[in-house]
């Protein structure tokens, strides 16, 4: 049976899926930077989009979405 992280269970799982946005957001402006500075083409910028769906794949919980079941 695994051991439950404490640091996991102490923090509202609204706030981590906001952090790992933040994660996302960052990472794409950041590449967006980058590759405007390195080839001067406003392409680059499309990469905060990209990061956010990427991040949205590993991040996002579907069940979530679902009503609870009724029993």
């Amino acid at each position: 049976m695994p051991v439950p992280d404490p640091l996991r269970a102490t923090q509202p799982r609204h706030l981590r899926r906001l952090g790992w946005l933040l994660v996302c957001l960052c990472g794409g402006g950041l590449v967006a930077v980058i590759g405007n500075a390195w080839s001067e083409s406003q392409a680059w910028f499309l990469a905060i989009p990209a990061a956010v769906a990427v991040g949205w794949l590993f991040v996002a919980d579907p069940t979530q979405c679902e009503p609870p079941s009724r029993r």
